[in-house]
């Protein structure tokens, strides 16, 4: 028999467990206010279309940022990365199509002279080139001639500093990507036997020019030692660098009173050239100080899917509907991904892809997911995902209706435009229940600008990478992008997990893709801030608008900002010198010669700490 105080005590047991469990749980359900979007508030801006910074040419009197460009800054290729470059460096930009159409000006003298080779005149247009170099400009050679060209012109190869052509063409085993160009380090982009074939997309094939001793290398092909001695031996009396000898691929040379940079390849002739860019400007000078986006944002596409579509095919894979599997195996895998890496993330919901089947999305469902996306701080969007064959307004109905009977007060502010057009995003973003509507995230697309005011003061966003594929291709555009911009987008579509093309498709394979590869792009430039696309679209608007100058007096380097608004984020990158102390800044070291630096204020000031081994940028041959 219990006695009465043990009965008491036993109750009194039950009475706090209940209390621990259940009391918890309420509790968050009542503050969790999932029927509202929480950064609509705390990630807007005043800035607009209006509001986007386009250097001058008196702006550049001010600053000194002016660069000029032989070639077309409208062929959507080298000329169109140069352009998107400099609008997001505020540099002004000076196009020509001739190097006779530039006279230089001595009293505005540019930073660098930018070509496009495909429009030189290979007779005339060196020895003017070379001339330049005399004034103190230096030169980028954004791609080469070919080879025969290369070989035939002595004033060309002398320019570029190439000292030999060992080979018209050689295939490379890898690229070696040398430490201080890039951020991120050095990085060697070769197969090793873990690796599957198609991650190395990287072009092998390439003439071999053999650098001068006084030219310095930043990228060249890799390959075995005797596969270098059975076409070039050192001989005794040669000094020149191992490095040096190798298929030269990035480097620059000193020319007369300027540096010579060129590119052996099409690195330049995409959006993804805009770090090796930057990277350059920085050999030109002591240190460069440049703004920057600053946001890392990691989308998960077409998820959850609302309503049970193609039961059978996954009943057969999985033995679950599609509810289960979202619920039990693929949540939980983002979240862990998420949490490991710090991240956030912004879901882009799909109600239904096609509402010509007898299905309906579950309103109880959303309710679910958006109470754990509050949960973890993340945003939901909408997905412009659909069925080609069903007209997009007529989804875009459907999904609104459902979205304003389940969750009326929420304000979706970011959109994935999917497989829609350009003109079927213009046309949707009309929608009144669109109005609140920030930004519109688009797939990679090499040739476009990566983040950019488009469709009536929409903010576009790129994505960046696949999470399930990491190409050597692939970490190098992550590289130059976070250089140039500290900025990326990684997208992760679930769409494959509700719509298996073959077993590759299932959340066991993707995932372990995904985990691996999000911790791999993203490691090396965790001090980026981690952003939804709601607060990455707050810091884009902020970054297109500004404007700086900048002055070195000593150790003190002075920034002032102008459209500032509440906070600017810049990169400083050095050769050796450390920040000391700041005033209306705060700084966090990327890696070695390079600090994230956040404006808290338009006025800024930055004193460095002497390196201890000196830099000189100019080598003498």
């Amino acid at each position: 028999m219990v006695s009465r105080r043990n009965f008491f005590s036993i109750t009194l047991i039950m009475l706090v467990v209940v209390f621990m469990f259940q009391v918890p749980e309420i509790i968050k359900n009542r503050v969790n206010n999932y029927g509202q979007n929480e950064y609509e508030e705390t990630a807007d801006s005043t800035f607009t279309a209006q509001s986007v910074h386009l250097p001058s040419a008196a702006d550049a009197k001010k600053s000194a940022r002016f660069v000029v460009y032989i070639g077309d800054e409208e062929d959507g290729f080298v000329g169109g990365m140069v352009k998107q470059w400099s609008l997001y460096t505020k540099r002004y930009l000076k196009s020509c199509k001739s190097v006779a159409e530039y006279v230089p000006d001595k009293d505005n003298l540019p930073e660098a002279v930018l070509v496009d080779t495909a429009y030189l005149d290979m007779d005339k247009d060196i020895s003017v080139l070379a001339g330049y170099t005399d004034l103190g400009i230096n030169l980028i050679f954004c791609n080469l001639p070919d080879v025969t060209e290369v070989s035939k012109n002595p004033k060309l190869r002398k320019l570029l500093g190439i000292n030999a052509i060992i080979r018209d063409r050689i295939t490379v085993e890898g690229i070696r990507l040398m430490d201080g160009f890039l951020l991120g380090g050095i990085r060697e982009f070769i197969l090793d036997e873990t690796m599957e074939e198609t991650q190395q997309d990287l072009n092998l094939a390439m003439p071999w020019y053999r650098i001068s001793g006084g030219a310095k290398m930043f990228m060249h092909g890799m390959m075995e030692d005797e596969e270098m001695e059975k076409y070039y031996m050192m001989s005794n009396g040669d000094v020149i660098m191992k490095n040096q000898n190798l298929p030269a691929i990035i480097w620059r040379n000193k020319y007369q009173k300027a540096m010579v940079f060129a590119v052996n390849g099409d690195y330049l002739s995409s959006n993804a050239g805009i770090g090796i860019l930057s990277s350059m400007m920085l050999e030109m000078k002591d240190y460069d100080l440049y703004p920057v986006i600053n946001a890392q944002n990691l989308t998960v596409l077409n998820f959850p899917d609302l309503a049970d579509e193609n039961e059978a095919e996954l009943m057969e894979r999985y033995s679950q509907p599609l509810k289960a599997i979202y619920r039990d195996i693929v949540w939980p895998g983002l979240v862990s991904v998420a949490q490991q890496n710090s991240n956030k993330m912004t879901c882009m919901l799909t109600p239904q892809t096609d509402y010509e089947d007898d299905l309906e999305p579950e309103g109880e469902t959303l309710v679910y997911y958006m109470k754990l996306f509050q949960e973890q701080n993340a945003e939901a969007g909408l997905s412009g995902t659909h069925v080609r064959e069903m007209d997009i307004s007529e989804k875009l109905d459907e999904d609104v209706k459902f979205l304003d009977k389940v969750v009326p007060d929420y304000s979706v502010l970011s959109l994935y435009q999917g497989n829609m057009t350009d003109e079927e995003m213009a046309d949707a973003l009309k929608r009144k229940e669109f109005a609140k509507v920030r930004t519109v995230l688009a797939d990679y697309d090499a040739s476009a600008q990566l983040v950019s005011f488009q469709w009536d003061g929409i903010v576009r966003q790129s994505g960046i990478c696949d999470g399930y594929s990491h190409t050597f291709g692939e970490d190098l555009r992550m590289m130059s992008i976070q250089t140039a911009l500290g900025y990326s987008n990684i997208q992760v579509d679930i769409n494959p997990v509700a719509h298996p093309a073959s077993d590759e498709d299932s959340w066991e394979k993707l995932s372990r893709k995904y985990a691996g590869n999000t911790s791999t792009y993203w490691k090396r430039f965790r001090k980026f801030q981690k952003t939804t696309l709601a607060e990455s679209d707050m810091r884009i608007r902020r970054f297109l608008a500004l404007d700086y100058q900048q002055e070195r007096k000593g150790d003190v380097i002075s920034l002032h900002i102008s459209n500032f608004e509440k906070e600017a984020s810049f990169v400083l990158r050095t050769h050796g010198e450390k920040i000391e102390q700041t005033k209306g800044a705060e700084f966090e070291k990327i890696e070695d010669g390079a600090y994230l630096v956040t404006a808290t204020e338009p006025e800024v000031q930055l004193v460095l700490e002497e390196a201890h081994d000196r830099y000189y940028y100019f080598e003498d041959k």
